[in-house]
């Protein structure tokens, strides 16, 4: 096969050759191109354009790591507000604020005052988060315990059973 491929190189003449090599050179060129370049550097965009959500998320990790390694920055109680109000009225001022009061079906405070149980029906769940969000961060509020039943019929709608503290 090869003898064949070489007689008849040689019989062809110095142009004919020359136009040959340029094809098999630009068809070589041409796979190449397609075949290896432009698969490599499109998988190459692929996975920078996916990696970038997670470099992000790593910057937040990172963040978050240090504001937990530091512990709460407000943790002393003259940080927080309503720390001079009971608990019970916190819960009662922030709830109508926050637009859950109208769920509230009950409120027992503790003997000494510093854990409040709430019973929320047919609860919005989005108010709800929002609700607890301005109770921890801004009034130093945990919640020691809490079960919530999604109700069946109605999407972000729950049942809220939830023990306050304060920190």
């Amino acid at each position: 096969m090869q003898n064949i491929i070489k007689s008849k190189w040689a019989k062809l003449e110095q142009r004919e050759r020359l136009v040959l090599g340029w094809g098999a050179f630009i068809v070589a060129a041409i796979i190449f191109y397609a075949f290896i370049w432009q698969p490599w550097h499109r998988a190459i965009e692929h996975m920078e354009q996916a990696l970038q959500p997670r470099r992000e998320s790593l910057v937040w990790m990172r963040q978050q790591a240090e504001i937990i390694e530091k512990g709460p920055a407000r943790n002393s109680a003259a940080n927080f507000k309503g720390m001079s109000e009971s608990l019970l009225s916190v819960i009662e001022k922030t709830a109508r604020v926050s637009k859950v009061r109208e769920s509230i079906q009950q409120m027992v405070p503790s003997s000494n005052g510093d854990e409040v149980r709430v019973v929320l029906e047919e609860a919005n769940f989005n108010n709800w988060v929002r609700w607890i969000d301005v109770l921890i961060k801004d009034y130093g509020v945990t919640v020691k315990q809490l079960s919530a039943e999604r109700d069946e019929d109605s999407p972000n709608v729950a049942e809220i059973r939830i023990t306050f503290e304060r920190v």
